[in-house]
């Protein structure tokens, strides 16, 4: 079972910039990022261990992608 720890919460931009997604790391694999796409509705599961985001899976919801997200790191 996977589970999440919170980087960062909601934040508002300003008016005309709307808000930043709030963003959670993996617990145990601290370099794995989780967030809420930015105009899709989508969810991201990131690698930000090197220069450039690698995404590992996506999904249309949280709990599946943390289903296929356990399964690729099992």
């Amino acid at each position: 079972m996977i589970k999440l720890t919170k980087k960062s919460s909601v934040e508002w931009l300003g008016n005309g910039f709307g808000t930043a997604h709030a963003e959670w790391c993996v617990k145990g694999f601290e370099h794995i990022t989780v967030t809420k796409g930015g105009g899709a509705s989508d969810w991201v599961a990131r690698d930000t261990s090197g220069e450039t985001q690698k995404v590992i899976c996506s999904a249309w919801t949280k709990p599946t992608l943390l289903k296929i997200l356990a399964e690729k790191l099992a």
